[in-house]
């Protein structure tokens, strides 16, 4: 990784780093806009002028395009000068509930990221939940599962596999509470939202199996709807990047 790169102002010069459209914004005047979310780099807004954009670039700056992106910071603004598409996610583009669930992916993503800043571990469960999508594994499962990842990277995901007040191993149903889950002993008298033991397994196994193993995995499963619902829950860690 080079250093610099993680200032808040690049040095004058060209980059070549991968990543991924987040946003764009266009312009018959001035072009478009483009979010950028890179590695080694995090989230950086490029221009790309009006005279070459549409000609030029095509389907690169599409959002959800992954690709390697060719750049020049001037000293006013980062130029978008060209890329290789590595990916453009087809597949999710048409199907309407795949690509929901990919523009929400990209939606939150967003709330957490810092700009200027790099957020590889972001950009890596990024990638990966969308090729989860790609492979039709069930949506509501893969978003539970980057929804907790994103809070994990981020420092503040609910544990689901200890109490948060007593740290003891849940070992039977857990009680929601505003910081996470309680265990039985701690959740005496808890008017909080309650998940059997089994259900808790498999919101575990969700979030943390591992991918290719996820694959197989959630394709087994016969309903979506403990993730559905627990969703609710776990969207409430996310008021703090509102």
């Amino acid at each position: 990784m080079i250093s610099h790169l993680e200032t808040d102002n690049l040095e004058q010069g060209y980059y070549i780093q991968a990543g991924t459209v987040l946003k764009r914004r266009d312009s018959s005047r001035e072009g478009q806009s483009l979010l950028l979310f890179l590695r080694d780099i995090g989230p950086r807004w490029v221009y790309a002028p009006a005279s070459s954009a549409k000609n030029r670039f095509g389907g690169a700056t599409e959002p959800l395009v992954w690709g390697t992106f060719n750049l020049y910071q001037s000293p006013g603004r980062l130029y978008f000068q060209g890329a290789e598409i590595k990916e453009d996610f087809l597949s999710l583009r048409s199907s309407p509930s795949l690509l929901m669930a990919a523009l929400g992916f990209y939606k939150t993503i967003n709330k957490v990221l810092m700009p200027g800043h790099e957020s590889n571990n972001l950009l890596n469960v990024l990638w990966s939940s969308l090729l989860l999508l790609k492979e039709k594994c069930p949506s509501d499962i893969v978003e539970f599962r980057f929804k907790w990842k994103l809070l994990k990277s981020a420092g503040t995901a609910p544990s689901l596999g200890h109490c948060v007040s007593c740290g003891s191993v849940l070992k039977g149903p857990g009680i929601w509470c505003r910081d996470g889950l309680l265990c039985s002993d701690c959740s005496s008298g808890s008017a909080g939202t309650g998940v059997s033991y089994h259900d808790l397994r498999l919101l575990q196994t969700a979030a943390m199996l591992e991918h290719y193993k996820f694959i197989e995995w959630s394709k087994m499963q016969k309903s979506t709807d403990i993730y559905i619902e627990q969703l609710k829950i776990l969207i409430t860690f996310f008021a703090d990047f509102n």
